[in-house]
């Protein structure tokens, strides 16, 4: 598999939550303090980020059923 093939493929994997969980407690707490509605934002796109993963989830359970 080439480098770019296995980058792609890691990029397809990568999810929101991946990458909010990199963030540092110090960080989002300034982030709280100083932008709130952007901190907001970004706990939606963590629950959007699950209700994929959720739906993802279900939907091959059930095409493994058929």
């Amino acid at each position: 598999m080439s480098n770019s093939i296995k980058l792609e493929k890691l990029f397809d994997e990568l999810t929101f939550s991946d990458i909010f969980e990199t963030f540092d407690e110090e960080y989002l707490i300034k982030m709280a303090k100083s932008n709130p509605e952007q901190l907001r934002r970004m706990c939606i796109f963590l629950t959007l980020d699950e209700q994929v993963r959720k739906e993802k989830t279900e939907l091959t359970s059930k095409e493994n059923l058929n």
